[in-house]
């Protein structure tokens, strides 16, 4: 690993891999970090562990496996496939290996709703310009499609199929949503050609037979290909600052054993940083560095404006056939502007204990305006802590949800399932960073020339009645066309 770049991306995921893949096609010698591993899937192997049999490989440097529906399970502690981080009220997931939120999430691309981004938004961020040409340009590079009707009708989707009824008749009826999921290998399972892992409801921690189009088969492996991007996986960036002479920047990372020990640490430097570390670890470095005074020009704005996009669980039975697993990918969704407390888009979401059982997961994302968390430097504990962030903060977000399934259950249609609904939890961090006042219009971070942040905390902590993966990449997309014909 040189000590000197052109230009240097911290993270891969939806916004790391696109800055990367845009700095190679313009000829930008470039280098990605990426704090965890590579997993390298397999079509008929077990890679990653699941809900029901936690591994030590599935969680970032714990000692406990927790996370929302999971009993606490000793594990040892590794740079695994996700961090879960309690900050105040509210436990959150965020990923921690190379393609980042891609490999965790469930697939889910959907637009913001445009009232609600307008108002999230500031006025220069065109939401025609991102409908037109940016998220169509993600769309395409994700392979993102509908759940064709084969695998809609097969056993492991009743629970799809169950949702989708109990919702029209209840008068909430939904519509079918793209996902990211490659079908042919999900046919593969079904068929019995492939090992089971969609079908059975594995996604939160990753597919073993790559059942995903992650972006470790798109945008990541197309920068590559350029010749001029190179990734190194377990580096982690510790701190950032102003170069040597104050030109460009200096980044420490520490390399990390994939058994968990610490390789070494070194220094790197750039002309260009690109920040991409997720929104809890990009306002990590970025207060660290404000507050520690090595990029003391950043402004007040660095830490604010997070929030957990109104993520809430809820659950309910249903009658009639249940199928023997749960699968993973989301057919379909309903959204209300009005009618819950706050504007909703719920989801059918699946659990894995629930295979056999008539009980549906229910996944909603609230568009709250409202609530939101500042991140601050501890010096005493040399940590960057959110500490305004209380239980409270959830209410909005987990009345919405009770109130739609309530609206299901009320009219006849389900019951009440007898598992309390995990609370106070999100898979969407976003903010500290936020658009226009930390940073321009495009991601340039103000205070400093060639200094960008391009994930999700760009995002005012809420994607508008949306799951972010989509908008984070399509701002990310929207970005780099502008730095990269600005000349940065």
């Amino acid at each position: 690993m040189p000590e000197a770049h052109r230009a240097i991306v911290i993270g891969s995921g939806f916004g790391g891999a696109v800055a990367a893949l845009r700095l190679g096609e313009a000829g930008v010698q470039t280098l990605v970090l990426e704090r965890g591993r590579h997993w390298e899937t397999s079509l008929s192997e077990p890679v990653f562990g699941n809900e029901l049999t936690p591994t030590s490989e599935m969680f970032w440097q714990r000692d406990f496996a927790i996370w929302l529906t999971m009993e606490p399970t000793l594990i040892e502690r590794m740079p695994g496939l996700m961090e879960v981080i309690t900050a105040g009220g509210i436990q959150i997931g965020t990923a921690a290996c190379v393609g980042g939120g891609s490999v965790v999430y469930a697939g889910v691309t959907v637009q913001p709703e445009r009232r609600y981004f307008e108002a999230l938004f500031p006025r220069g961020v065109s939401y025609e310009e991102l409908d037109r040409v940016h998220f169509p340009r993600v769309r395409r590079m994700l392979n993102a499609s509908y759940m064709p009707n084969d695998i809609y009708q097969a056993d492991p989707f009743a629970h799809s199929r169950a949702f989708d009824s109990q919702m029209k008749r209840a008068g909430l009826p939904t519509e079918p949503i793209q996902t990211t999921f490659n079908w042919s290998r999900v046919r593969g399972e079904l068929a019995g050609r492939l090992r089971p892992s969609s079908i059975l409801g594995e996604s939160s921690f990753g597919n073993s037979n790559g059942a995903k189009h992650d972006l470790t088969q798109n945008y990541l492996p197309a920068a590559m290909a350029t010749g001029q991007v190179r990734l190194c996986q377990l580096t982690e960036v510790t701190s950032i600052s102003t170069g040597p002479g104050g030109r460009g920047y200096t980044v420490r990372v520490r390399r990390h054993a994939p058994d968990g020990g610490v390789v070494d640490s070194r220094e790197l430097t750039c002309d260009m940083l690109f920040v991409a570390a997720g929104s809890v670890n990009t306002t990590r470095l970025l207060v660290r560095a404000r507050d520690t005074g090595t990029l003391p020009d950043l402004n007040e704005h660095i830490g604010t404006c997070w929030g957990g996009n109104g993520d809430a669980f809820v659950y309910r039975t249903f009658d009639g056939a249940t199928g023997v697993s749960q699968g993973a990918p989301c057919a379909s969704s309903f959204f209300a502007d009005e009618g819950f407390g706050m504007p909703i888009r719920v989801e059918n979401w699946y659990a894995l204990a629930f295979a056999g059982e008539p009980y549906l997961s229910q996944f909603s994302v609230a568009v709250d305006m409202d609530n939101r968390g500042t991140w601050t430097y501890d010096r005493v504990s040399d940590q960057v802590k959110m500490l305004d962030w209380g239980p409270e903060k959830n209410l909005g977000p987990e009345s919405a949800a009770m109130a739609v399934s309530q609206t299901v259950i009320g009219r006849g249609m389900a019951g009440p399932a007898p598992v309390l609904p995990p609370t106070g939890g999100t898979a969407h961090p976003l903010g500290g960073c936020p658009i226009g006042r930390a940073t321009d219009l495009y991601g340039r971070v103000r205070g400093y020339r060639h200094l960008y942040a391009l994930d999700g905390s760009l995002v005012p902590g809420n994607a508008a009645g949306a799951n972010p993966s989509l908008l984070i990449a399509g701002l990310a997309e929207r970005a780099m066309d502008e730095i990269l014909a600005d000349g940065g």
